[in-house]
C-alpha cells in the first residue's frame, strides 16, 4: 500500500453518512475493472469479474439510472468479462464507448496501433525481463511488470528508456500500480470521460470506484463537479498493494480490495431494495 498520504475513511464504516449525499433515483455507478471488480492476476487474459461483485452489479443495473464499467482495457474486452446487459462500457481510458451494444471510438485512433507496438517492443527489449506483458489496445498500450522477475531493475531500466526516448509522437507515459501506460497526449482519459458522462446523462448523483493512477483522473473530476454543484455523490479508492498517492488524495472514501467492493455493492443493492 502507498505510504505518506492519509487513507480516506472506510466506506463500509461510513455507509449511512455517504448515502446521505446520494439520490438513488438518479444514480450513476461508475467502476473500474481490474483491481476493483476483478482481482489482479499474473496473466491479463485470465482476469474474471469476481462473482460477489457481479451478482449485486447485475441487480443494480436494473434499478439505477446508469451502470458503467470504465477500464483501460479495450471496450469489447471488458464488456465480455462483465457481460451485464444495459451497462455502458468505456474502454481504453475513454477512447472507446459501448452504449446499447454499439461501439464508438475516438477519431483517428486506429492509426496509432503500429506506432504503439514499436514503442512497446523497444521498451520491452530495454527492460529485458521474461515477466513483462505487452498490451496493445490500438488506442492506448500498457506494459505490465507485476510478474517481473526483477521488478526494481525493470522499473529503473524503463524509466531511463522513457527519459531517453526522443520521438514519442503524440503519446505520453503514465506510471501506475506495476504498470506503464502509454496514451495520447491532451486526449481523453477517465476524467474527461466521466465529465462527458455527467453532461450527457445528467445523473443527480455519481459514485466512482477505482484503484490506480488512471482512476485518479476520474476521482479528481468528480470532486470538481461536486464542488461546482453539478452532481452529488462520492469517489472511492480501492486499496491494493501499491495504491498510488493520487488515488488516495482525490477519493472521499476507501475500500480494502475487491472483497470490500463486493460488500459495498451488496449493501447498496440491499439499501435500494
Amino acid at each position: 500500500m502507498s505510504h505518506g498520504v492519509e487513507i480516506p475513511p472506510n466506506l463500509l464504516d461510513n455507509f449511512d453518512a455517504a448515502l446521505d449525499d446520494v439520490s438513488i433515483k438518479s444514480l450513476a455507478l461508475v467502476t473500474d475493472f481490474d483491481g476493483t471488480l476483478s482481482e489482479f492476476v499474473p496473466v491479463l487474459e485470465n482476469a474474471v469479474i469476481h462473482p460477489d461483485t457481479l451478482r449485486p452489479l447485475c441487480r443494480l443495473a436494473t434499478r439505477i439510472q446508469l451502470t458503467v464499467v470504465m477500464s483501460g482495457r479495450a471496450a469489447r474486452d471488458v464488456e465480455g468479462r462483465v457481460g451485464i446487459d444495459g451497462a455502458v462500457y468505456i474502454g481504453n481510458h475513454g477512447a472507446e464507448w459501448i452504449i446499447d451494444g454499439v461501439v464508438s471510438a475516438a477519431v483517428g485512433a486506429e492509426a496509432a496501433e503500429s506506432y504503439l507496438q514499436d514503442i512497446l517492443e523497444a521498451l520491452a527489449e530495454t527492460a529485458d525481463d521474461p515477466g513483462l506483458v505487452l498490451e496493445n489496445k490500438a488506442y492506448s498500450a500498457s506494459l505490465h511488470y507485476r510478474a517481473a522477475t526483477d521488478e526494481e531493475g525493470v522499473v529503473e531500466r524503463l524509466r531511463a528508456a522513457v527519459d531517453e526516448m526522443s520521438d514519442t509522437g503524440n503519446f505520453e507515459f503514465y506510471w501506475g500500480n506495476k504498470i506503464l501506460e502509454i496514451r495520447r497526449g491532451h486526449s481523453v482519459d477517465k476524467g474527461t470521460s466521466l465529465g462527458r458522462l455527467i453532461d450527457e446523462s445528467q445523473p443527480t448523483s455519481v459514485i466512482f470506484l477505482g484503484d490506480d493512477t488512471t482512476d485518479a483522473d476520474a476521482l479528481r473530476v468528480l470532486g470538481e463537479r461536486k464542488a461546482s454543484g453539478d452532481v452529488q455523490g462520492f469517489g472511492v479508492a480501492v486499496i491494493q498493494e501499491g495504491t498510488p498517492h493520487s488515488v488516495l488524495e482525490y477519493a472521499d472514501y476507501s475500500l480494502n480490495g475487491v472483497p470490500e467492493v463486493a460488500a459495498f455493492l451488496n449493501r447498496l443493492d440491499a439499501e435500494i431494495g
